[in-house]
């Protein structure tokens, strides 16, 4: 069969629609990428301001946030969601804790549900967005309430250090108080309540309503020195939703 003649008109056609596909494509491109670049945002954008009161809200207004679903990508943290601190726990707590008094009277580990709901109460309740906890609690230990790090000193899902901070084994043994905890730690850290950080080595000073600096202090322990690069992590997390990837639940 002879080769088809194609019209100079014909070509016009084919060479115009293919670059609007092109435009198109690179178009959804740049749409997706401006997305990516706004999830860290975004989630700055959902804290609640610096200093504001009250320092968290009830356990009960934070409940009634949460979006519940039958997601659990961590059905092995099943006795741990279930499990919450006693009174008597608390009140050791509240003496041990390094907390300033209104962030440590406020944690009560006071919630069931599954992971992803224990994560969206704790985030609503300190004032903070949900995905910003998911991913630091991605990071830390994907999830996993068993999980123990640093030579066996960071346990559960946000991976609280003993030594630094307290209070083992309930930082273990629930879900809830240990992102409760986090929350509180978190905030604190975001009202400029953490002074002695100006008094240690440091990237820069101190100071309330810097997000990104507060939670790099999980990491580093020290304000914006040394956290660059999990900062980044965490941000880059947010963004590519890492819990919500086919591979998150085998990892």
């Amino acid at each position: 069969m002879p080769p088809t003649r194609v019209s100079s008109r014909q070509l016009r056609t084919l060479c115009c629609t293919a670059a609007l596909a092109g435009a198109i494509v690179a178009t959804v491109g740049d749409a997706a990428a401006d997305a990516d670049a706004d999830a860290a945002a975004a989630a700055r954008a959902e804290t609640r301001a610096a200093r504001s009161q009250p320092v968290a809200i009830s356990d009960l207004a934070a409940a009634e946030r949460v979006v519940h679903s039958g997601w659990e990508p961590r059905p092995q943290n099943s006795a741990e969601n279930r499990r919450t601190p006693s009174e008597r726990t608390l009140r050791r707590f509240r003496r041990a804790s390094s907390l300033a008094r209104a962030y440590k009277r406020r944690v009560t580990g006071g919630y069931r549900g599954t992971t992803d709901e224990i994560i969206q109460w704790a985030a609503y309740k300190w004032g903070f967005s949900p995905n910003l906890l998911r991913a630091v609690a991605a990071i830390e230990s994907r999830w996993k309430m068993g999980a123990v790090g640093d030579d066996g000193r960071s346990f559960g899902i946000m991976q609280v250090k003993s030594g630094p901070h307290c209070c083992f084994p309930t930082t273990r043994r629930s879900t809830a108080f240990n992102l409760d905890y986090y929350g509180a730690y978190l905030r604190s850290l975001y009202d400029g309540r953490v002074r002695w950080l100006n008094t240690v080595e440091r990237g820069e000073r101190y100071r309330a309503g810097d997000l990104w600096g507060s939670v790099g202090v999980w990491y580093a322990g020290r304000w914006r020195y040394g956290s660059g690069d999990y900062i980044r992590t965490v941000k880059d997390t947010i963004r590519q939703r890492v819990w919500r990837r086919s591979g998150f639940r085998r990892g």
